[in-house]
């Protein structure tokens, strides 16, 4: 996945990586990336059908647009 946010990235469209594995991410060096802790791979957004937490997840991502990328980084967020 990283590699098609990278090749994105070069067409000079930003993107943000949202991962339940960010260990494995951050060896990809994505330029952006968020993980919301305790979710689970399926999952990245939270419950089904819980629209206010995802749409709190999808804001925090886009928010991250707003930041200098740190390929690499994973900025790790509670959502309880």
């Amino acid at each position: 996945m990283v590699t098609v946010q990278r090749a994105i990235e070069m067409l000079g469209v930003p993107t943000v990586l949202i991962t339940v594995e960010p260990e494995e991410s951050a060896q990809a060096r994505p330029p952006r990336a968020l993980c919301p802790r305790g979710f689970i791979a399926g999952h990245s957004l939270g419950r089904p059908e819980d629209e206010a937490l995802q749409k709190w997840i999808v804001m925090d991502a886009l928010g991250l647009l707003r930041e200098t990328p740190r390929p690499g980084e994973v900025v790790h967020r509670d959502y309880t």
